[in-house]
């Protein structure tokens, strides 16, 4: 492949065509030249954050032009594509020289000028040098190979001659992103498939309508009525489910049609911005609507048919601002956004709605920027006139109602699986999650200012001691300034640190630990960035949060965010509190029940780790968790040889490395900087561990293997992460992707068993009648607050759902804890 591009982009260059080649292979540098040109992704393969390399960056980040890497690479080598390359020398060594001499020929012709170890090293290893440059030399002139571009061209090719070539050649996933027919089709249907050349994107082309008069809402109340489904979605002035005000309702009982009710249009204040005027005939097209009332009770009674299914694009949203103007949505509903997160789950996968008609409908729908602007100068929808805001929002239900029925064909495909997981657990989720946000929790603001003040002392102090031990004072908070002090002056080792575009060496958390121990000023750095970013983000936000009217935080949760299923939230990010550090953990203590109630936190025991017992059916763990030993004290027992009762807690903190480690993929080298253990021990550890588990390590080989042959691994439940490019991927992008198939399983059961015990405790309570609420949803753990006179009743009830959620062959554990704030509980 990398011959293949070489080769075309080298033919571009000659006929003076710019040719920019997106890869994240750095092998690919050395074709860089006049017009070619790589588009290399930043942090953790994210192409929003890409690098362009030209020549002068190539120069900057290796200290040689592109068209000397190939000799550098004969000298450094590339373990990852066995490329041996001199034993000894590596990156600057190999730049040095290259700076000196030409080429690898040159430095071979001058061995009597460099120095006597140099000289052996690569007298040593002249057969490999030489071997290493014709490896990683790419071909630009492969013989057959011609460029075409008008062959290229993407709107214009025959659906079924690549569709029969994506099946001949198992391009399975990637046949599921032909346009058009292929969202509802497998390979096992090409036959069916007519020959259609693909067409530019079209307009949305519904027949849409505004309903401004009580006699057109009636006559649309009607045809509602006599359907059994329908498509809604609201527009409103803000994001803010729990403040926004709604401005009107988009509703249609079938495709190609749409219907738009006014009800708040004519607000004049854009968001961050000074009162504006309308224009006058802006003024009398928002006359003519619908007062909120009349259209509550007209609607109210169809969004709650039982009869009717309730089709919406992030219904979580449009349910909670309908839930507040008195008109709840009941069930059945279906959710595009979730149906086409669990049918493609790909990293490079879209969910919004217009991108979603663009990809499977070939439609072009209007951007919201065109309706509201963006910047200082944006409006908000309330500001828009009805004429233009109509096709915008009934387009909205149109699209969602045509999307639903591919979207419904491809999750009941491979038995039904993700229908049954749509079904099951995510639409009843959504009515969860909808009025966890509504209720929102009490948070104490004096708790936050208090620590705010500690922190503050104690970043002060940080700072004083780090500028007497630098010998100067400097703004720790700048990357720049860091990184002089810490590799200029100070000196501090730079080997196998990154440069930042800059041209400085990083100070990233990793980088910064890697020298740890080099200075004392390094782990009190760390402390203050840590300190830093809990007072910015967590302690000084939050009562900025803090909802005026309910006087609560009501945070944002994600449902399709995490491949593995888990949920994630927003605004604040509950998951990121860092509740292992001290001052971390003194911020739940901000979180409280209202007067009078308590507060309830129910968490799972070490569930992934059951759920890895169970997968791997390994009896020695199965053993100590129907036991109910310490997994980890029994780990170190079992792998040390030593009784139960004789582990040290350092023994025990190594195998819980080594349990956690493992459940994510991990190696020995990532054990040996967890522990702080040498690789060797880490190894020799991990070795121990399969023979006394032999499960765990059958289950590690055998998911590596599914991932690779099949593409994808899955949860018990059936819950598919796409892995269908791990066998392009090669060195660490392959190594880390294992280790996200590993994870998959164990992490992607514990959210399923998750949601399926929130689903099954909401309901109950529900049911029976409980004032107790359910509030927050972190890592495996639900909080609820309740009424004293409800807590043994209540705690019975939640042991037992989330203990019952699902069956292991090994039990599920639940701990459950009573406190005033989410800090200070007690065991109950």
């Amino acid at each position: 492949a990398d011959d293949l591009l070489g080769t075309l982009a080298n033919q571009a260059a000659k006929e003076g065509i710019l040719s920019l080649i997106v890869t994240g292979d750095r092998d690919i540098f050395q074709l860089i030249k006049p017009n070619i040109k790589v588009v290399y992704p930043g942090g953790r393969g994210k192409f929003n954050q890409r690098i362009i390399y030209d020549e002068a960056a190539v120069e900057k980040r290796y200290g040689v032009p592109p068209n000397k890497l190939v000799d550098m690479k004969a000298m450094v080598g590339d373990s990852s594509d066995n490329i041996p390359g001199v034993k000894g020398i590596g990156e600057k060594g190999a730049a040095k020289l290259l700076q000196q001499f030409a080429s690898l020929d040159e430095i071979y012709a001058n061995l009597d000028k460099l120095s006597k170890g140099i000289r052996a090293k690569l007298e040593n290893d002249r057969d490999n040098a030489y071997l290493s440059r014709k490896l990683g030399r790419i071909i630009t002139n492969v013989p057959g190979i011609e460029l075409k571009l008008e062959e290229g061209r993407t709107n214009d090719f025959n659906l079924v001659d690549v569709a029969n070539l994506f099946v001949e050649l198992d391009f399975n996933t990637i046949f599921q992103r032909i346009p058009g027919a292929s969202a509802d089709k497998t390979p096992q249907d090409i036959a069916t498939l007519q020959p259609a050349a693909a067409k530019a994107p079209t307009p949305p082309d519904g027949d849409y309508i505004a309903i401004t008069t009580p006699d057109a809402l009636n006559t649309l109340i009607s045809q509602l009525k006599q359907s059994d489904r329908l498509s809604v979605d609201v527009e409103t002035d803000s994001t803010d489910e729990v403040q926004t005000n709604l401005v009107g309702i988009a509703i249609t009982p079938a495709a190609k049609k749409g219907y738009y009710i006014p009800v708040g249009h004519g607000a004049a204040t854009p968001v961050g911005g000074q009162a504006s005027l309308f224009d006058t005939s802006m003024q009398e097209s928002n006359a003519h609507q619908l007062d909120i009332a009349s259209v509550q009770k007209a609607l109210a009674p169809v969004l709650a048919d039982s009869g009717v299914t309730k089709y919406m694009h992030n219904a979580k949203f449009d349910m909670a601002v309908l839930q507040r103007y008195n008109m709840p949505v009941e069930p059945p509903i279906f959710d595009t956004m979730i149906a086409a997160w669990l049918v493609n789950n790909a990293p490079e996968a879209r969910y919004g709605l217009k991108a979603l008609a663009l990809n499977e409908l070939n439609i072009k729908m209007t951007p919201i920027k065109s309706l509201i602007g963006s910047g200082k100068s944006q409006i908000t929808m309330a500001q828009v006139s009805i004429e233009a805001a109509t096709p915008y929002a009934a387009a909205d239900v149109d699209m969602t109602l045509r999307l639903a029925g591919k979207m419904e064909k491809r999750l009941k495909l491979d038995k039904g699986k993700n229908w049954r997981i749509f079904q099951e657990i995510e639409l009843p989720l959504v009515y969860v999650l909808k009025d966890m946000e509504l209720t929102g929790i009490t948070v104490d603001v004096t708790v936050l200012r208090k620590i705010s003040v500690t922190l503050s002392k104690r970043l002060a102090e940080l700072e004083t001691e780090i500028h007497r031990r630098a010998g100067q004072p400097f703004n720790i908070n700048s990357t720049q300034q860091l990184s002089d002090i810490l590799f200029k002056k100070l000196g501090l080792p730079t080997a196998g640190l990154k440069k930042t575009k800059s041209g400085h060496y990083s100070t990233a958390a990793g980088a910064l630990e890697n020298v740890a121990g080099k200075h004392p000023s390094i782990d009190l750095i760390l402390e203050h960035r840590t300190l830093k970013k809990l007072q910015n983000t967590y302690v000084d936000a939050l009562p900025k949060l803090i909802n005026p009217k309910t006087g609560r935080i009501h945070t944002s949760y994600n449902q399709i965010g995490i491949s593995t299923g888990r949920l994630s939230s927003a605004n604040p990010n509950l998951q990121n509190i860092p509740i292992r550090a001290p001052q971390g953990r003194e911020i739940r203590r901000a979180f409280t029940a209202p007067a009078g109630w308590m507060l309830v936190a129910a968490d799972y025991s070490q569930v992934e780790l059951r759920i890895l017992a169970h997968i791997a059916d390994d009896p020695g763990l199965k053993q100590a968790f129907a036991n109910d030993e310490d997994i980890h004290a029994a780990t170190a027992a079992a792998v040390l040889g030593v009784p139960l009762a004789e582990v040290t807690k350092d023994q025990r903190r190594i195998a819980k490395a080594v349990n956690f480690g493992l459940a994510y993929g991990q190696g020995a080298f990532g054990l040996s900087k967890s522990t702080g253990m040498n690789q060797k021990k880490a190894q020799a550890f991990i070795n121990t561990y399969f023979e006394k588990y032999p499960g765990v390590k059958t289950y590690i080989e055998q998911t590596k293997r599914q991932a690779a042959e099949q593409g994808y691994t899955e949860t018990l439940l059936g819950r598919r992460r796409d892995f269908s490019r791990l066998a392009q991927l090669s060195g660490p992008q392959r190594a880390r992707a294992e280790r996200e198939a590993i994870n998959m399983p164990i992490q992607g059961t514990a959210a399923d068993i998750m949601k399926i015990a929130m689903n099954t405790l909401h309901a109950t309570l529900q049911e029976e009648r409980f004032q107790a609420k359910m509030l927050l949803q972190v890592h495996d753990e639900v909080v609820l607050e309740a009424p004293p006179e409800e807590l043994p009743r209540l705690v019975s009830l939640v042991r037992q759902v989330m203990t019952e959620a699902y069956r292991l062959s090994v039990p599920l554990k639940v701990d459950v804890e009573v406190g005033k704030n989410w800090l200070d509980m007690e065991k109950y």
